[in-house]
């Protein structure tokens, strides 16, 4: 698996749809769209898979996008890719429209694609749809000549027909050459453009991963399409495996982000135990002081888990799985060690320089950024089997990596902190 896809709230549930091989965990393959529904972002019941690459502008790739609830129909909005090998281009993206009355049971439009391509714009993908005052409007991702990204908007005033309205931002060659999975969306009175860029050079402590994925915070103008950027280009996320994010705003007004949790062209050995990518936890997003923040969304308490404290600073997950809670003086260094018989990452606070590093280990294992605590250091992890997700203060900063420890892991650290473990305990099926 790996982009989420028409994530919405159906029916009281939350529907997320994805990018899936049905046939091997070794490729991506020929893509489908996997379907999950939850009552609460956590507990999830598997879908028999919603779309297949069945019709002639979509038969290699059922490629991403989104829903738009109306009128107790969930509409799906996509992009088909045909492949063309040995010719130029050799692929044509279109965007193509389905509709859910049920949730489960998807029908395509007959006479889809809604946006046909073109031989001089083949690049051109990952509709994001939303209505505004009796329109719609769409955020597409494009390559303008491969060489500079672009977030693009069309409007429509019945969901089929659709007219090209504005470029919404575009690289001058900083931010890569392709723009993938945009949104767009109002939050706490600006805009904010959320995409994943294609082609950006590493600079510094940024940007250290094969593709990125961050977010342009603005001001918007319906009447002539402009956005008007007031934030540079920001990473979303300092990990080493976030991906094609996509927000749905549930049913509490809460702007909800998930993301692939995973990177292209790594070899992570969860292919042999038959699945390959996972998604992050779900987080609500809200800008402070002109940033974006990011917090767990608050029904992940929900999860049954034995509360402790580490004794002497220690604390042994048997199964791999738990939440870590660090406070600490904001002043001085600390290090926190997950430890596994295999792996150890090291998280990591350097007071002087204001700085927070990750490290997994390996010749590609450090990433690190800026962040220095407002008063008390406090960190909230979560640790799963393949999996860490650090929250900084009150969602300044994250860090999203994957690793795949052997056995149990061992939490400790190295500096004055107190530390709070919620053990996650499995629940495994008896043997029948």
């Amino acid at each position: 698996m790996n982009d989420p896809n028409g994530f919405c709230i159906f029916n009281n549930e939350v529907h997320l749809f994805y990018q899936y091989n049905p046939y091997t965990s070794y490729e991506t393959g020929i893509a489908h769209w996997g379907h999950a529904i939850s009552k609460d972002y956590f507990h999830w019941q598997h879908q028999p898979i919603a779309m297949y690459p069945d019709q002639w502008y979509d038969a290699t790739g059922v490629f991403s996008g989104s829903a738009l609830i109306e009128n107790n129909t969930m509409y799906l909005f996509f992009t088909g890719n045909v492949n063309y090998p040995g010719e130029t281009p050799d692929h044509i993206n279109r965007q193509a429209l389905a509709w859910s009355t049920d949730g489960v049971n998807v029908t395509k439009y007959e006479n889809n694609p809604i946006i046909n391509g073109s031989l001089t714009m083949p690049n051109l993908r990952d509709p994001k749809v939303w209505e505004y005052e009796g329109t719609y409007y769409m955020v597409l991702g494009n390559s303008l000549n491969e060489t500079y990204g672009r977030a693009l908007l069309y409007s429509s005033n019945d969901k089929i027909s659709w007219d090209y309205v504005s470029v919404i931002a575009q690289s001058n060659g900083s931010l890569g050459y392709m723009f993938e999975c945009p949104d767009f969306f109002e939050l706490d009175g600006k805009y904010v453009l959320l995409f994943s860029p294609q082609g950006i050079e590493a600079s510094g402590d940024k940007y250290h991963n094969l593709y990125q994925t961050g977010y342009i915070i603005g001001d918007f103008d319906y009447s002539t399409h402009t956005f008007t950027p007031t934030s540079e280009f920001v990473e979303l996320d300092h990990g080493h495996d976030v991906y094609a994010t996509l927000t749905t705003l549930d049913n509490l007004g809460r702007r909800i982000v998930i993301a692939w949790f995973d990177m292209w062209e790594q070899n992570y050995p969860e292919a042999a135990d038959g699945f390959t990518g996972i998604m992050t936890i779900p987080r609500e997003l809200r800008i402070i002081n002109g940033k974006l923040l990011q917090k767990p969304v608050r029904e992940i308490s929900r999860i049954k888990g034995k509360q402790v404290s580490a004794k002497k600073g220690n604390y042994t997950l048997r199964y791999k799985a738990g939440e870590v809670n660090v406070l600490a003086d904001g002043s001085k260094d600390l290090q926190l060690y997950i430890a596994s018989s295999n792996v150890t990452v090291t998280i990591s606070y350097d007071a002087a320089n204001g700085k927070v590093t990750l490290d997994r280990g390996g010749s590609d294992g450090v990433r690190r950024t800026d962040w220095k605590p407002a008063g008390q250091l406090k960190w909230r992890i979560f640790v799963d089997a393949s999996s860490i997700e650090l929250f900084c203060g009150d969602g300044e900063v994250t860090f999203s990596s994957r690793f795949f420890p052997t056995g149990a892991v061992t939490i400790y650290q190295r500096g004055a902190a107190v530390l709070k473990v919620r053990e996650i305990v499995r629940t495994m099926p008896k043997p029948k």
